[in-house]
Parts: structure tokens; sequence; C-alpha cells
């Protein structure tokens, strides 16, 4: 799958300037692009899909609530290098012009990816070590340590592809890593018929080691290793960003304690067992969640070339039609589960969560789900905007606002009912980062428009 073209500001659809001739053609093939790179992605999340189907079906609540709780942990790791090393580098390093800076600042940002691995690698690995009591509980804690480690430095891997504006390369790594996963764990399942949970986690943090080579080998025609000691001498350049960056991983870190505050709540008062149900609901909206983060990753460094050139305006009307239809999408999928509802109970959940009621639970994920795809838009623009503190006091506000519903909740009706604090927490984010945006885009345009009206008056006068 090769990755030839140096993609354009527009990137992946976008911002489209008004094109003929060979830019149209230009248009058509970054759209093609984007293609490829959703229906990789599309294949990623299928491939979860059908893992967390079979993991449902086969094994304990306990088991399956670990497994699901890992995600958890490796979505906070992955949020901190998001927050710290991926956003930075898809917003800072594409308007670099010079080649050799932009050269540097990736083997800085690479070298902080390498430590934030290392670090998780140490952390993870010792609590293994310590805390694991017995053979199967200490290989449970090492295949959730390398999971959450490798699972975070994946998210600056496909990053780099981005920031490079060429979407194919993190797409040649998810297709790189369902390829390795299915053959990993369809030799675990043919092997053990019910595979260890840290087997398993450990095949998911194998594949995504193979995505990462793959990444790294299209992106550079050959194998690249981290720039480690190269990257060391530069980051000292890292105390300009830090400033910024510090709130975008509060930002992050808050934003996912809000979507998450049910999960750390649930398990750590009661236990993976009863946070399995509520992990079990979402699987069928996992692909939807995954499909955003990739669309954001995607049109980040897009958007932050599109805004720094001035074109506010057509950043705001696509911002709003691409808000709108992803709402829709997530309605309409809404809708077909309602209709299907008896089958999708009875072949899913019937079985083990047949006590649990899981269609009050897959009814509140499809609803927070909404509310999630409704702030996604904005809140890549805002990150490209570099809004880094505003977003984080907006995610403050919902992270505390989803703790105290999702503690309230839990302490006076039940582990199910704490998803009611969610969805309140989410539908906030929606409303605020919405007017956000609108006031931002707002004081950009008009600030476009003095700029453009003072040279008119200076030769006026």
């Amino acid at each position: 799958m090769a990755d030839n073209d140096t993609g354009d500001a527009s990137g992946a659809g976008l911002v489209n300037a008004p094109a003929t001739g060979i830019v149209a053609r230009l248009g058509s093939a970054i759209r093609s692009r984007y293609l490829w790179s959703v229906g990789a992605q599309g294949l990623v999340s299928g491939f979860h899909f059908a893992l967390n189907l079979v993991l449902v079906r086969m094994v304990t609540r306990e088991e399956f609530g670990i497994y699901a709780f890992a995600f958890v942990l490796a979505m906070f790791a992955s949020a901190v290098n998001n927050a710290l090393i991926a956003t930075p580098l898809t917003v800072w390093t594409p308007v670099i012009k010079d080649p050799d800076e932009r050269r540097n600042s990736e083997s800085m940002f690479s070298t902080l990816n390498s430590l934030l691995f290392l670090a998780l690698c140490a952390v993870g690995g010792a609590y293994a070590l310590f805390m694991g009591d017995a053979g199967d509980t200490r290989l449970t804690l090492f295949g959730v340590a390398m999971f959450v480690a490798v699972y975070a430095a994946r998210q600056y891997s496909r990053t780099t592809g981005y920031a490079r504006l060429r979407p194919l390369v993190p797409a040649a790594g998810d297709i790189s890593y369902v390829v390795t996963g299915v053959v990993l764990v369809g030799a675990l399942l043919w092997r053990f018929g019910l595979p260890p949970i840290g087997l398993v986690l450990m095949a998911l943090a194998a594949s995504n080691a193979m995505a990462m080579l793959v990444e790294s080998t299209s992106l550079n025609g050959k194998l690249q290793w981290p720039r480690f000691f190269a990257g060391m001498g530069s980051l000292g350049n890292y105390r300009a960003i830090w400033a910024e960056t510090r709130w975008a991983l509060i930002g992050s870190l808050t934003t996912l304690f809000l979507a998450q505050a049910h999960s750390l709540v649930v398990t750590w008062q009661l236990g993976p067992e009863a946070f399995a149900p509520l992990a079990a609901g979402f699987v069928l909206f996992g692909p939807v969640r995954i499909a955003l983060l990739t669309w954001q990753n995607m049109v980040k460094p897009e958007l932050a070339m599109a805004l720094a050139d001035g074109r506010v305006a057509a950043v705001r009307r696509q911002l709003k039609l691409t808000t709108i239809k992803t709402a829709v999408a997530v309605g309409v999928l809404a809708g077909i589960m309602f209709l299907c509802w008896p089958l999708i109970h009875s072949s899913l959940y019937a079985a083990q969560y047949g006590n649990a009621p899981m269609g009050l639970i897959v009814s509140l994920w499809a609803v927070t789900t909404f509310f999630a795809a409704s702030y996604n838009a904005p809140s890549a623009a805002l990150q490209a905007l570099k809004q880094f503190r505003s977003l984080a006091m907006a995610s403050i506000y919902g992270a505390v606002l989803s703790a105290v519903l999702v503690v309230l909740l839990l302490w006076q009706l039940g582990a199910v009912q704490t998803l009611f604090g969610v969805l309140v927490a989410e539908a906030f984010m929606a409303v605020w980062l919405m007017w956000l945006l609108n006031a931002r885009l707002k004081q950009r345009l008009d600030a476009d428009r003095v700029e453009a009206l003072a040279p008119a008056e200076g030769s006026a006068a």
C-alpha cells in the first residue's frame, strides 16, 4: 500500500478550495486516501467487535471485566501520549517549513514517546511482579501492562503518518494489526479453546508492535528506530510547547475521566464482575468511538493548516456539516439496534448477562454516543486552534459533573444507573464545545476582517 503523495492542506476532503483540472484530480486522490484510511480503521473496529463478541460469550464476567478495564487503562495512557506527544506533533510540525527543523522536532517527539513507553513498561511490570500472587494472576497483570504500554506507543506511531499528511501509512499499520491479531488470537483459541485473558492482551500488544513496525517502514522507506539520543538533545525545545500541552494533558485526562468515570468507580468499588455488563453493552458502540478518534487524528493537522491559511469560514461550514452527519449516523445505528434488539440480546447477551438489564444499558450507551459524536468535530477544531486551556476547563467541569453524578448514582441506585451520570456529562460537553467553537471561530473571522481592511484604510489615508 504505497503512499507517495505529499498530501494537501485540505486533506480528507475537509476544507476543499475551488478546484478544476489537475487540482480536482488531486482532491479526488486525497478523498481516496481518506476512504482507504477509514476503511482500514473499519477493519480494526470489526476485529475488536468480533473479538469482543467472542469473549462476551466465552469468558466469565470477571475475566471480561478485566479485559475491558485493560482497554480503559490503555485509553488513559493513550490520552497522556495524545496530549503531550501526538497532538503537538500534528499541530506544530506540519507548519514547519524548514526540513531539518521539522526532523529535529519529530526526533524530539519520538524520544518523548520512547520515554513514556519505557515508563509504562517499568510501572506495569513492577506492579505485576510484586502484586501478582499466583501464576495466572501475574500473567494477567503482565498482559495488561504490556498491552497498555504498546497501545499508548502506537498512538504516536500512527499519528506520525497523519502529521506528514500520509494517511495510508497508519492505514497499512491498521491492516497489519488486524492480520497479526487474527493469526495470534486464532492460534490461542485453537491451542487453548478458552485462552487466558493475559495471553489475549499480549497477543494484541504484539499486533500493535507489528503495526508500528509496518508504519515505520512505510513512512521512511526502511525500518527506522527512534532517534533517541538525537531527540534527547532537543528536549529543551519542548519547554515552549509545554505551556500549551500541560492544558492538553489536563483536558485529555479529564475528558476521558468524564466518559469513563463509571469504569473506574464501579470497578474500584464493586470489582470487574460488576463492571462487565456495562462494558458488554458498550461493545456495540466501540467501533463508532474508534471511527470518531480516527477522524480526529486525521484532520487535526489539516485543520491547523487550513486555519493558518485563513480559511475560517470554509472550516466552520464543513465542521457543521460533519457534526450533523455523524450525529445522524449514530441515530440511525441506534434505530437499527432497536429494531433488531430481540436477536441481539438472544445471540449476544442472554447466556452470560441474562440477569442484567442489557436493554437499558445499551439504550443509555446509544444516547451517550450520540452526544459524544456531536462534539467530536468541535473538539478537533479547538485542538487545531490550540485552545487547549479552554478545552481543559470545559472537560474539568464535565469530569467533576460526571464523577459527582456517578458516585451519587452508585450509592443510591446501583452500578447500571451510573451511566446516567456519564450521559449528562457528555451532553454538557456537547453543548459547551459547540458554543465555544462558534465563539472562537467568530473571533478569528472578525480579526481577519479587521486585518483585511487595515491596508485599504492605510492606502486611502
